[in-house]
């Protein structure tokens, strides 16, 4: 029999694993617990109920559409897929290269008008 020398390259936790309860507190901290919280939430995604009660006790994380609907409405949610993502930080770098890129365009658009 041959030896089996294949490492195992899977981690303990799967990619993703701490999605489902970033997702339920950036939720539970945006709509404060509310008696309707989970009416709210399903009114933003066109969710079922019982789909946004697996979110918010982090059974299950929004998927797709879910997940965009969520961000749209939610700062908090928001926030929580920035950071997952890694770009929690380059907001503000991208809006000072906006406003750069602006003011370099108001300089030359008034200098053109002037001449």
């Amino acid at each position: 029999m041959l030896p089996r020398n294949r490492k195992n390259l899977r981690d303990d936790l799967p990619v993703g694993a701490e999605y489902p309860l970033a997702i339920a507190m950036a939720l539970k901290s945006d709509l404060r617990d509310s008696a309707n919280a989970v009416k709210v939430a399903a009114r933003w995604t066109g969710a079922s109920e019982r789909t946004v009660q697996n979110w918010l006790n982090a059974t299950r994380g929004p998927k797709g559409e879910h997940l965009l609907a969520l961000a749209r409405h939610s700062n908090a949610v928001h926030a929580a897929c920035l950071v997952m993502t890694g770009r929690a930080g380059q907001t503000q770098r991208d809006l000072d290269a906006c406003v750069e890129l602006l003011l370099k365009a108001i300089d030359l658009l008034s200098r053109n008008a002037g001449a």
